[in-house]
C-alpha cells in the first residue's frame, strides 16, 4: 500500500489526457518512477532536463511537479487510493464518519480501509477523484490499496461478503467510463481480480522491502517473495500484463538496491527502487 501527499497542480489537458500515449506502450516502458511523497528537495528540481529519458511517471498531483514538463511521450499517471480513504483528499469532508469507513491501515494510521460495496464510496471515485486526475493533465491512473478487498473479506466473511466482487464490478466500471485512460493495478491477493481490467501490475516489495515492525530495510525472506510471486502468477494467467516492481533500500544502500534491481530484471519485471516514504526520483 502507497500513501500519498500533495495537493492539485494546474494544467490543461489535451483531449484523452495530457499526452498522446495509448495503452500498448506500457509494454515497452523500462524507466519509470514514482514519486507521491512530499519532499522540500522538489523546489530545485529542473524537470524537463530531469525528466528527459523517462517513460512513465506516477504522481500525486504535487504543483511542484508541474506536468506539462515531462517530455511529451512520457506516460503521465495519476495516483488513486480505491481501497483506502485519505483525510487529506478535498472530499474528507463529505465522507468523514461514513459508515464505509471501516477501520485505519496500521502501518499508514491516517489512512482508512473503506467498504468498496458502498455506492457513495464509487461515486467519490468515479464522479470526483478520477475525473479530477484526468483534468489535471494525467493520461491513467496507478489504482492502489486494491487489497483491502480480499483482506476485509478474508477477516469477516460475513460482515464483508462480495468484496472482491465489488472491486472488480469497480474496476471494470472504471475501465468502461475512461476507456482511453491506461490503468495499472498497486497489489497483490486483488491483482488476479484487476488483471480483466488494467494493463499492468505493480507490486511492492518483492525483493526488497521496509519492514514497518522493526522499522528497517531488508530483503525479502524467501516465504515473503515466493508468495507474492505466486500471486503475480495468478495475475498473469489471467492476463499476460508488464509487472512493475517497487523495491524498497535506504538511501546509499547500493548493494540492496542494486541487488534487488537486478533480480526483478532477471524476472522479466520493470522495477524502480526508492524509499518508503516514496519521495526520492532515480
Amino acid at each position: 500500500m502507497l500513501v500519498i501527499w500533495g495537493a492539485a497542480c494546474a494544467h490543461t489537458p489535451g483531449a484523452g489526457g495530457g499526452s498522446s500515449a495509448p495503452d500498448g506502450k506500457l509494454k515497452d516502458v523500462r524507466r519509470w518512477w514514482i514519486l507521491i511523497g512530499s519532499s522540500p528537495a522538489l523546489d530545485a528540481i529542473d524537470w524537463r532536463n530531469h525528466a528527459r529519458d523517462t517513460q512513465m511517471a506516477v504522481l500525486s498531483g504535487d504543483p511542484r511537479i508541474p506536468l506539462a514538463d515531462l517530455p511529451r511521450d512520457t506516460i503521465r499517471l495519476g495516483y488513486l487510493s480505491v481501497g483506502e480513504a485519505d483525510p487529506r483528499r478535498d472530499y474528507w469532508n463529505e465522507v468523514r464518519g461514513a459508515p464505509f469507513l471501516v477501520e485505519p491501515d496500521p502501518s499508514w494510521p491516517d489512512n482508512v480501509r473503506v467498504d468498496l460495496r458502498d455506492p457513495q464510496w464509487q461515486a467519490v471515485l468515479l464522479d470526483q477523484e478520477i475525473p479530477r486526475l484526468l483534468a489535471l493533465g494525467f493520461d491513467g491512473l496507478m489504482l492502489d490499496t486494491i487489497d483491502t478487498a480480499p483482506y476485509l473479506e478474508a477477516k469477516d466473511g460475513v460482515r464483508f461478503a462480495g468484496m472482491r466482487a465489488a472491486l472488480r464490478d469497480l474496476l471494470r466500471a472504471i475501465h468502461q467510463r475512461y476507456p482511453k485512460a491506461p490503468l495499472i493495478a498497486n497489489g497483490t491477493e486483488a491483482l488476479v481480480d484487476a488483471a480483466p481490467f488494467v494493463d499492468g501490475f505493480v507490486v511492492e516489495g518483492v525483493f526488497a522491502t521496509y519492514d514497518f515492525g522493526r522499522r528497517l530495510y531488508r530483503e525479502t525472506t524467501a516465504d515473503e517473495r515466493s508468495w507474492k510471486l505466486a500471486q503475480i502468477d495468478q495475475a498473469l494467467a489471467v492476463a499476460n500484463r508488464p509487472v512493475f516492481t517497487i523495491e524498497y533500500a535506504d538511501v546509499g544502500d547500493a548493494a540492496l538496491s542494486d541487488w534487488a534491481a537486478s533480480q526483478s530484471e532477471h524476472r522479466g519485471f520493470r522495477p524502480f527502487v526508492t524509499v518508503k516514504d516514496l519521495n526520492m526520483l532515480p
